[in-house]
């Protein structure tokens, strides 16, 4: 999930766990290990196209990095607040608990997580949150906040050299949060957690049912949230010439279409065998159309992620693509493309739009 989600997730868990030692530095450290699994992108420079895509959300990722980066870290930051009593043990479980949550909310998305890295590369994703979702993340922002204030506070006295005061907050600073909200904000996005897995249940029923009256014989691949809700989500059919592409919302008062992609995967014939296409492949987990651009490139679609409303030429535009293309030099190139010129605004506002129901300008536009 997004970076301040992970952030603010991770502070929380500091919070819980290392609050009554450590005061404000608890969430600190939290914050700091909440991230740290994401920094593998800092080492991305150092691969090609290919290995990048398998890179992030790889090893640091997985299983054994979340035990062994426990049991690396957990002395050395007992000893740092060894005046605290902060036993081994807590620092252990501290940097294991932070690091697993990062991981799992990372599960819960589209992207994937490589989490049994280096033993094997499949990716564990179970779609039932998007990349980001306030309704998850604004709890532990409040906590975060909370204590940030705290902290804040502290400093503005020892501004203003307001020393008695600057002692009384100081003591505050050290103190743990209120128990019971941070154990509010724990239980309400855990409770929105188990909200998305609901919804999806239903959904996946609900988009089976239209697929097998409407497109008989195509198999459903997946079924995954629009974004920033849990309200409206989208179903991935495919066939052996295409894949089909549907939304379903509780508001729904009929059953919504479906778009169909050809697959046209003749286009990259003539990439084939080349390690870039293979790694693309595997990262759309074989779940992919190909397209000529305006410029003449190969465009390589992954279909799992969805597409973006042009509202102004009333066009679908896939959100992951790659194109094509070799160099001077003969090497394959594929460049990441994200849709460009989007009035963002309207089209999220056609996502409230359709899942308040309303099917008429969303089911106009034109397949890609």
């Amino acid at each position: 999930m997004d970076f301040i989600t992970q952030a603010a997730l991770g502070g929380v868990v500091g919070e819980l766990v290392l609050g009554r030692k450590l005061g404000w530095k608890g969430m600190a450290w939290g914050l700091f290990f909440g991230t740290l699994p994401d920094l593998d992108i800092i080492f991305s420079g150092f691969f090609d196209q290919a290995d990048r895509l398998k890179w992030h959300r790889g090893l640091s990722h997985s299983i054994l990095a979340m035990v062994v980066g426990s049991l690396l870290f957990a002395k050395p930051l007992s000893m740092l607040h060894r005046e605290s009593g902060v036993s081994v043990r807590r620092t252990f479980w501290f940097i294991f608990l932070v690091w697993s949550t990062h991981v799992l909310i990372d599960v819960f998305t589209t992207y994937g997580t490589q989490i049994y890295e280096p033993f094997s590369d499949r990716r564990v994703s179970l779609s039932n949150l998007f990349i980001i979702d306030l309704f998850f993340t604004l709890p532990l922002l409040v906590c975060l906040g909370v204590r940030l204030w705290r902290v804040l506070w502290r400093f503005i006295c020892w501004y203003r050299r307001d020393r008695e005061s600057e002692e009384e907050f100081e003591m505050e600073n050290w103190k743990p949060m209120s128990w019971t909200l941070v154990r509010n904000a724990v239980v309400l996005s855990c409770l929105y957690v188990c909200f998305s897995f609901v919804m999806k249940v239903w959904a996946t029923d609900r988009i089976r049912a239209n697929l097998e009256d409407q497109v008989p014989g195509a198999r459903l691949v997946t079924v995954t949230p629009s974004p920033l809700n849990t309200i409206l989500w989208r179903g991935l059919a495919e066939t052996d010439e295409g894949y089909f592409v549907t939304y379903w919302s509780p508001m729904d008062s009929k059953a919504g279409g479906f778009d169909y992609m050809p697959k046209q995967r003749e286009l990259v014939e003539k990439f084939e065998g080349e390690k870039l296409l293979e790694s693309l492949k595997w990262f759309s987990r074989g779940h992919w159309v190909a397209r000529k651009s305006e410029e003449g490139k190969v465009v390589f679609i992954d279909m799992r992620f969805g597409e973006i409303r042009n509202v102004e030429h009333e066009q679908l535009m896939p959100m992951f693509q790659w194109h094509l293309s070799y160099d001077e030099d003969g090497k394959m190139r594929g460049d990441s493309y994200r849709p460009k010129d989007i009035r963002l605004g309207e089209s999220l506002g056609l996502i409230w739009e359709r899942l308040r129901g309303e099917q008429g300008r969303w089911e106009k536009m034109k397949s890609f």
